[in-house]
């Protein structure tokens, strides 16, 4: 990144400021991507090209995202983006998330960077899908914050769901962090890009108990990394209770744990949390209720530190203050600086898991619904096994392995595998994702 660059104005806007902005110039609609022919970024108005320009010119997070889409919700005003990754291995995929932004740069950053790492994640895990993300800003128009009816939540996420289906399979949304059940239905009755669709309408439903059994076969394999032969006796600590948390916390027990503490910001959800364990796991378990970045869960000296709530917690001012040997857990982009704090925890000799590697079993769950479903389902069962090479524990044991050996971090192991995975195309549709992103260009021009 160069040291002259200047951050454009507009990304400092809120949400709300931006739709205004965007209002006022007669854009309802808008999109940013790569021209593989210029190599660089173009946007479709003028007044949001300082932002492409800028995230291409800084090239921490910005990857040459084939699209990046969005939208204000016509009648719920809601700021909706679609982020379009890498699309070789097929369509990009990857959950909306519904989140509060305090500024359109951090609404954009998240997109962009959560949609690589699911380029990396259904990589590494050798789905034939490529890497995307949605990003809804909850406070951004009516209808996703307190106090809003069901109704209003519910034309939200219709509204998303016709925009998916406006992208013409190029983004194939899900489930994530801030939606749940029944938003997937209502995203459902407006598209049929979408997984994680409900079990009454023949989907996976909620992907969090997968996902939180996948956390722990990887946190199983860095134990075994520095010897251990189990979790039993272990104490963990939890960073959020929500659906995967809380599962996992379940998952954490019944391999004998000895001690967990846990902590959320949201006193509902360690309500829930409480409630679901005390009659028969009191005692074993301290719920902490933390102010929004706070922390300090994070320097507990415990034998393990699971991030599953939100990311960007892996920094230079939280990793000085780490005690634990090993960082796994579900929550995704971990690391605030992916090409440095990996190598801060190293020089401390801490064990980082990759969180696109450890989470992956959210997108395995739900990848391929449309192939039916089996008890005990054996593509599924095998990421979770230790017979594949390929499975959650191996894939852990190899990456670990190979780090201590070329003393290079687990991180950099992960990401170049990924990467490479992430290039090799569809065998039967080819590089489709590209071409339908381009030919969207081509008709809004």
């Amino acid at each position: 990144m160069s040291s002259n660059l200047i951050k454009p104005s507009i990304l400092s806007h809120s949400p709300k400021s931006f739709i205004s902005v965007l209002k006022s110039h007669g854009i309802t609609k808008f999109h940013l991507h790569f021209n593989r022919k210029t190599r660089r970024v173009i946007a479709s108005h003028p007044i949001l090209q300082p932002i492409g320009d800028y995230f291409f010119q800084e090239g921490i997070d910005f990857d040459k995202h084939e699209g990046i889409f969005g939208q204000i919700g016509p009648k719920s005003g809601v700021l909706q983006g679609a982020f379009a990754h890498r699309t070789c291995r097929g369509a990009a995929a990857g959950g909306a998330r519904n989140w509060s932004y305090n500024s359109i740069e951090d609404w954009f950053r998240d997109g962009i960077r959560l949609s690589r790492a699911m380029t990396h994640k259904n990589a590494l895990a050798e789905l034939w899908w490529g890497g995307g993300k949605g990003v809804i800003a909850r406070n951004s128009g009516v209808g996703l914050e307190e106090g809003d009816t069901p109704l209003q939540r519910r034309l939200v996420f219709e509204e998303y769901g016709l925009f998916i289906s406006s992208l013409k399979g190029c983004y194939v949304t899900a489930e994530d962090v801030g939606t749940k059940d029944e938003d997937m239905s209502a995203i459902f009755s407006k598209t049929r890009f979408t997984t994680c669709i409900p079990p009454g309408f023949g989907g996976s439903g909620n992907p969090s108990s997968p996902t939180a059994r996948g956390v722990v076969r990887a946190l199983e394999a860095a134990f075994s990394h520095i010897g251990r032969k189990s979790l039993e006796g272990a104490t963990i600590a939890v960073q959020g209770v929500g659906h995967v948390g809380s599962n996992f916390i379940q998952f954490l027990l019944e391999k004998r744990v000895k001690r967990i503490i846990a902590c959320d910001v949201d006193p509902q959800k360690l309500q829930v949390a409480e409630k679901r364990f005390k009659e028969f796991y009191d005692g074993k378990i301290e719920f902490r209720l933390t102010k929004q970045n706070d922390h300090s869960l994070l320097f507990e000296d415990v034998d393990a530190v699971s991030p599953c709530g939100i990311g960007n917690i892996l920094t230079p001012q939280t990793i000085k203050n780490i005690k634990t040997n090993i960082v796994c857990g579900a929550a995704n982009n971990q690391l605030g600086d992916p090409a440095k704090d990996d190598k801060l925890l190293a020089e401390r000799g801490i064990i980082y898991v990759p969180d696109f590697l450890a989470n992956r079993m959210g997108i395995v769950n739900c990848a391929d619904e449309q192939y039916g479903y089996i008890d005990d389902d054996p593509f599924i069962e095998k990421h979770l096994g230790d017979s594949w090479e390929n499975s959650i524990y191996n894939c852990t044991k190899l990456i670990l392995d190979k780090a201590k050996a070329t003393k290079r971090t687990p991180q950099e192991i992960a990401v170049e595998l990924a990467e490479q995975k992430s290039f090799v195309e569809h065998p039967i549709r080819g590089h489709r994702g590209i071409q339908i992103i381009e030919s969207l260009i081509k008709k809004s021009n």
